[in-house]
């Protein structure tokens, strides 16, 4: 890509004294000069004005425009490129093609954005970049800034690169004034921000970007209000929230703002001179501090700047909808992660979200909403807010109500999920009557016309029966069991994947309900087989209710007294099985095998049909080897670890368990490296738990199968011991003494030489090579 100089030569042709030549530009004049007396030199003899010379005067004219289109083409193409080429192919280009990191003059796109004189390829290098930063999020999240050395990493080299980024992006945000190139800059800026792992890199990159974007909040046009709001979205979502950022949100003041600016205006001034813009496709417009003039802030101090700003376009209607809606968005991340900007002022900020729910614009009463929502969750997931909570739902109680009840489908929708959000503790506190009808409305929703009004509805009932509050009230209960059933057939799958967390969840509640004696029991017997037979039927169903549906499966035979009341465990069996085996969610098996170890843990004799240890055993030992999903396996051997007894099958799990380990160091994706470490944790309890029920007439045949692993075992094992809680180490204790057990008082001499090896597997110091007799079969 040819980037101009900053400089143009100007054609030697009849028009040139119609030029509007650049005033106060010596160095222009001379290079023109010294240009035009090259060119009189080389053709000599030959009249300026001749008609003789290879260029005609209309091509020599048309040359600059040439050049800016040959710029602007190979920029869009490099934007499709980029569009088309996946993103860990490009990225390793991007010292060629973004940024070099040292700032000097290479041809890359942060020098391109600074020298382009014409205001079309300017956007259009910026739309390019921002393709390229949304890309390689995953990349620029392992910058990592280290001091200067003879060596420097790939990652040492992305940190010079994202600095680099920032500081073009500072310049650009500084000195633009087309709207449509200074909306672009702000949208790259924040996908830079989104992709920048500010808490790797050394502070001083936020405050330098911030200070030239912080006045862009209060811009004339709406559009660059909305891009630069954005910006501090994309700080507010920040993991985790570093203190200059936290400090930036927090800022209470605009006045230092303009002598930031005049503190950056010296070494801009550096950096790219002082010419002026050549191509302005508006007027200049006052991006000045002074235009928060024009916002009516509030005289409290202790609020920062971005949430004064944001209640103030939330509550002038007279404001761009666009600008009220990012306004919204950013409120609600502030609550969400920033809490103790939002929270101290909760009365302030729930008054102004409500003012605006009796709107005619649906789309800012749905943000607003949206917004109350969140907050209603962080209410319910911080200790430190819970006292607000009370506050805050008599604050907006009715105008919920109302909406729940209006005319359109989305804001519905929206009401349902916000009263799924009241949290047990302010439940408690909030009048019967009002209990009752949250839960009438919520009942109400789930038999509307609109399948996503139902389903917000199944979701709302579905996190309501999680909490401790609802758990006494049967007729709740049971009419959830009887909603459930029925929307277990809705044609819409968005209703039938709530309908089945419903269901689980309303399992769960049933299960723990079942531990507190002295509550009232609920008709199981009647309850247990209509919800049998739902889940049974939902284990067929797509991939998202199946994950639900195994879920409830798995409570329910837990939860059973009795074989005959479901007339048939066989069926659910085969599903539980049937959905560990195939299939290509991993949650749907992974929860299919936690389902088995659920029902394995309490008296499988009792409810499953008689064979199911060939049904089941051969399956989980597959799974703790084979599954290409660490998750899988790991569920896999819990279930197994759930089993008071094995039969026959005590061999074939040591040896399958034994294969589990040494394919466990064989990671198949990269991805699953975070659970490996899980999983050879639960393969040592389940071997506890199997050699707990290993018997002494099974030790010879063991041997045989397992004998050259012993120590392989052994060593799995110590580093289990150095690492594992102590309250974990119960089946490990029962397997030695087990074992030891064997060892003193088996009828034959091998048999005891065997069990002492097996036992020294357990202990944490092994000195089964201090033997001196090994067994021999």
């Amino acid at each position: 890509m040819n980037l101009p100089e900053r400089v143009h030569v100007i054609p030697k042709c009849k028009n040139l004294k119609n030029h509007k030549a650049r005033p106060k530009k010596t160095a222009a004049k001379k290079i023109m000069s010294d240009t035009r007396n090259n060119t009189l030199s080389e053709h000599s003899g030959t009249s300026k004005y001749s008609s003789d010379s290879d260029t005609s005067d209309t091509e020599g004219n048309n040359s600059v425009h040439v050049d800016f289109k040959v710029r602007l083409g190979a920029v869009c193409l490099l934007q499709v490129l980029t569009e088309f080429t996946q993103s860990r192919e490009i990225f390793g280009y991007w010292p060629q093609i973004v940024a070099t990191g040292s700032r000097n003059d290479a041809r890359v796109l942060t020098r391109s954005i600074l020298v382009e004189p014409v205001s079309k390829v300017r956007l259009n290098v910026l739309s390019t970049l921002t393709e390229l930063l949304t890309g390689a999020r995953p990349f620029l999240k392992h910058a990592e800034d280290t001091n200067y050395t003879s060596f420097i990493t790939f990652f040492g080299i992305v940190c010079l690169m994202v600095k680099e980024l920032h500081f073009t992006l500072s310049l650009v945000l500084f000195t633009e004034k087309n709207v449509a190139v200074l909306t672009h800059a702000l949208k790259c800026t924040a996908a830079l921000v989104q992709g920048t792992p500010y808490e790797r890199l050394k502070s001083g990159l936020v405050n330098k970007l911030v200070r030239n974007c912080r006045p862009h909040i209060f811009h004339k046009d709406p559009t660059v209000r909305v891009a630069a709001l954005s910006v501090f979205e994309a700080f507010a979502s920040s993991e985790p929230i570093t203190p200059e950022i936290s400090n930036m949100l927090a800022k209470q003041s605009m006045n230092d703002a303009e002598s930031e600016r005049l503190q950056f205006n010296a070494s801009l001034t550096n950096d790219i001179g002082t010419e002026e813009e050549e191509e302005i496709d508006i007027e200049d417009i006052d991006n000045s501090v002074n235009s928060s003039n024009e916002v009516k802030i509030s005289k409290d101090e202790k609020i920062s700047v971005l949430v004064r700003v944001c209640l103030e376009n939330i509550s002038n209607k007279t404001i761009s909808t666009p600008v009220r809606l990012q306004s919204l968005k950013l409120i609600g991340r502030l609550a969400f992660n920033t809490g103790n900007l939002v929270f101290p002022h909760l009365e302030k900020v729930t008054t102004t979200l409500v003012s605006v729910m009796g709107e005619a614009e649906s789309q800012v009463v749905l943000h607003a909403c949206r917004v109350l929502e969140i907050i209603s969750g962080c209410l319910a997931n911080t200790e430190a807010y819970h006292n607000n909570g009370t506050l805050f739902w008599n604050t907006i109680f009715e105008s919920m109500i109302s909406l729940a009840q209006t005319s359109q489908t989305i804001l519905r929708e929206a009401a349902c999920d916000c009263l799924g959000s009241i949290n047990g503790n302010i439940l408690t506190q909030l009048s019967r009557q009002r209990v009752i009808l949250v839960i009438t409305i919520l009942f109400g929703a789930v038999r509307d016309e609109e399948s996503a009004v139902r389903a917000a509805g199944l979701r709302a009932l579905g996190m309501l029966v999680t909490l401790s509050a609802l758990e006494d009230d049967t007729g709740f209960l049971m009419d959830l069991a009887d909603i459930v059933y029925l929307t277990s057939d809705d044609k819409n799958l968005g209703v039938r994947v709530k309908s089945a967390w419903a269901l689980a969840n309303l399992c769960d509640c049933l299960s723990r309900q079942k531990q507190h004696e002295d509550r009232e029991p609920l008709p199981l017997e009647v309850l247990l087989p209509q919800l049998y037979q739902v889940c049974v039927k939902a284990a067929k169903d797509n991939d998202k209710v199946k994950c639900n549906a195994v879920r409830a499966i798995g409570t329910i035979l837990y939860l059973c007294p009795e074989k005959h009341i479901l007339s048939d465990t066989a069926l659910g069996l085969d599903a539980l099985i049937n959905c560990a085996v195939l299939g290509n969610d991993m949650k749907v098996r992974w929860n299919a095998c936690r389902a088995l170890g659920l029902v394995l843990g309490h008296n499988p004799d009792a409810i499953l049909p008689s064979s199911w240890k060939v049904q089941v055993f051969p399956v989980l030992a597959n799974l703790i080897c084979h599954s290409p999903n660490f998750k899988v396996r790991t569920n896999a051997a819990w279930a197994l670890s759930s089993c008071n007894h094995y039969g026959e099958y005590t061999v074939m799990l040591w040896k399958n368990i034994i294969l589990a380990f040494e394919n466990a160091q064989h990671v198949p994706s990269y991805m699953e490296y975070s659970h490996q470490d899980a999983l050879i944790q639960q393969l040592c309890l389940t071997l506890s738990r199997v050699a707990a029920c290993t018997e002494e007439s099974e030790l010879q045949n063991l041997w045989e199968e397992i004998g050259d692993h012993v120590e392989e075992i052994s060593n799995f094992m110590k580093q289990f011991q150095e690492t594992v809680l102590p309250e974990k180490l119960g089946d490990l204790i029962k397997a030695r003494a087990q074992l030891e057990h064997h060892a003193k008082n088996a009828r034959y001499i091998e048999n005891r030489q065997i069990a002492q090896f097996l036992a020294n597997i357990f202990e944490r110091t092994n000195h089964y090579d201090n033997l001196d007799v090994t067994p021999t079969i």
